[in-house]
């Protein structure tokens, strides 16, 4: 499972909120990680001050050699 972080920026490109998604719990597939993650975006783009919303996917990727 992917870590996601979803920041909404000012103007100036400052950043203002964010919120961090560090897991979505389901049995089976219920709701896709990025409908969830989209759902934030859209939230944080229509409050106040917001100007741009981004967000960040973080993977950990070990190597067995």
């Amino acid at each position: 499972m992917a870590t996601y972080v979803v920041t909404g920026r000012t103007s100036g490109g400052e950043p203002l909120v964010s919120v961090g998604i560090s897991g979505i719990n389901q049995e089976g597939t219920v709701v896709q990680e990025l409908d969830v993650v989209n759902a934030i975006r859209e939230l944080l783009a229509r409050t106040a001050r917001v100007v741009s919303v981004e967000a960040q996917k973080h993977e950990q990727v070990i190597t067995v050699v």
